[in-house]
């Protein structure tokens, strides 16, 4: 339908640069990526809701695997879109009115981030959209429609919401920085309570806050970094599997190959042959 172009849920090895027949909305369930919009580039971690307008240039800046996954939804706007415009309309069937178009275009058009925390209704809702465009039900289509209008409320709640505060943002800063080193310090040998202590916090606590971020478990993570280590390693150098296996932290070859084909969906000569220059 012209009000709702495209939508979908799960994950893509490779999402290159591209523009959208209208407003995305994307919610990251788990996982984290490097996403530009115009060649700016935002970090969006799991629980982040993140948009582009079909004018701006967006994608990936790295290559994506599984263990990312997603909820989007396409929003058909009015007039001509696929040049930069201060404000905007939307598609009639949402009813948003001219007044409360302006205000959320406004917002979007001058918002100097793409990414943002995504609300807790907003977290509800998105996999609730993308369900009922994928399945629809006897309200459909305007039971669609109203969904896909609160979800435009959600994501201006979410621009508009102030930065948490208190000692429960310090805790989430102090892990986020953390995490940040850990992709250097991901070959090192890990403990939960050993990353817990880093960070000042209790292992239950840090292991929630941790999953809040990424969408994975303190030590998923680690072997999610080391992985990402060995990836670039396969492509970059000659070294032999087993060889970047140890370097990258593992104990073992064997639990290294079992990892690798749960983050890829390849084993390592396969990954390295498949990335080679100019294949």
């Amino acid at each position: 339908m012209k009000s709702i172009p495209r939508f979908g849920r799960g994950s893509a090895r490779v999402l290159p640069t591209h523009r959208d027949q209208g407003l995305e909305i994307i919610l990251l369930e788990k996982g984290a990526l490097n996403w530009h919009v115009e060649g700016r580039v935002e970090r969006v971690t799991a629980g982040s809701v993140y948009f582009s307008l079909p004018w701006q240039e967006h994608g990936s800046v790295d290559e994506f695997e599984p263990g990312h996954y997603w909820h989007w939804v396409q929003i058909g706007l009015d007039g001509g879109l696929r040049r930069p415009r201060e404000t905007f309309g939307f598609h009639p069937a949402f009813g948003i009115g001219p007044a409360e178009a302006r205000r959320i275009s406004g917002l979007l058009t001058r918002s100097g981030r793409h990414c943002y925390p995504a609300t807790p209704r907003m977290r509800w809702l998105l996999p609730v959209v993308v369900e009922e465009l994928a399945h629809p039900g006897a309200h459909s289509p305007g039971y669609c429609h109203a969904l896909v209008r609160l979800a435009v409320f959600e994501l201006v709640r979410s621009i508009e919401a102030g930065p948490a505060e208190g000692a429960a943002a310090a805790s989430e800063r102090r892990v986020a920085d953390f995490i940040g080193r850990l992709r250097e310090r991901s070959a090192e040998t890990w403990a939960l309570e050993h990353m817990a202590d880093q960070c000042g916090l209790g292992r239950s606590r840090f292991a929630t806050l941790c999953r809040r971020l990424t969408g994975d478990s303190p030590l998923v993570l680690v072997n999610r970094l080391r992985i990402d280590r060995a990836k670039r390693a396969l492509k970059e150098t000659e070294a032999s599997v087993t060889d970047i296996a140890l370097a990258c932290g593992f104990n073992s070859s064997q639990y290294f190959a079992r990892v690798f084909r749960h983050f890829t969906g390849l084993d390592a000569r396969g990954y390295r042959q498949r990335h080679r220059p100019g294949r």
